[in-house]
C-alpha cells in the first residue's frame, strides 16, 4: 500500500528506487481512502537517513499509511537541510 509523505520530503526518491510506493500530499487529497495517520518527532541528528528508514518499514505494511513530521518550537537543528525546517 502507499505511504503517504509530505510534498518534497528528500526520501521520496530513496524509496521510489526502492520500489515503495508512495504518493505525495497532492495525490492522496483527490483519492477516497482513508489511511492510518501517524505523526512522528524525529530527533535523530541525520533526519533525512531517518525518516528514509522509518518510512521504508512503513512502507511494508498492508495498510495505507499517512505520515508528516512534527518539530518543536524551541528545538533547532544543527544537522538538517532546509526541508525539515519548521514551516
Amino acid at each position: 500500500m502507499p505511504i503517504k509523505i509530505p510534498n518534497n520530503l528528500p526520501a521520496t526518491n530513496i524509496l521510489e528506487g526502492e520500489n515503495i510506493f508512495v504518493m505525495d500530499a497532492d495525490r492522496a487529497y483527490k483519492q477516497d481512502i482513508r489511511p492510518l495517520k501517524i505523526l512522528i518527532l524525529n530527533l535523530m541528528p541525520i533526519k533525512s537517513v531517518t525518516e528514509t528508514q522509518l518510512l521504508r518499514v512503513l512502507g511494508n505494511t498492508p495498510l495505507q499509511v499517512e505520515v508528516d513530521f512534527i518539530y518543536t518550537e524551541t528545538y533547532i537543528p544543527t544537522h538538517t537541510s532546509r526541508h525539515i525546517q519548521r514551516r
